[in-house]
């Protein structure tokens, strides 16, 4: 199930008590930056996804910021992440996964 919101996505993570959830970096052609994040987890026999993109020098819905790498790429940095996440859910104990190095996405 897409999830349209943040504030949803948000909610069904606290309803839900998912024990993980994954993320993944992908290109967003059409957006400035190029850049798309897609966050995800899987709870009573359904998937939930989450998908933010970037806006500037951040994500659009979430506000995690949209760095450069050496070589001129638009990246996400892991810890921006997962720094969102246990703050937003106020709980360190859920696990944050790199879809991208379980060779998704």
């Amino acid at each position: 199930m897409r999830v349209q919101t943040w504030d949803r996505f948000k909610e069904l993570l606290l309803k839900l008590q998912p024990e993980e959830i994954y993320y993944a970096q992908g290109k967003a052609p059409l957006k400035r930056p190029p850049l798309e994040l897609r966050l995800i987890f899987v709870a009573e026999g359904g998937q939930y996804v989450f998908i933010d993109t970037g806006k500037g020098d951040a994500l659009r819905r979430t506000g995690i910021p949209v760095r450069v790498d050496e070589y001129g790429n638009f990246t996400i940095e892991d810890e921006d992440v997962k720094k969102f996440i246990h703050t937003q859910l106020e709980r360190t104990d859920i696990k944050i996964r790199s879809f991208e190095l379980m060779g998704g996405y």
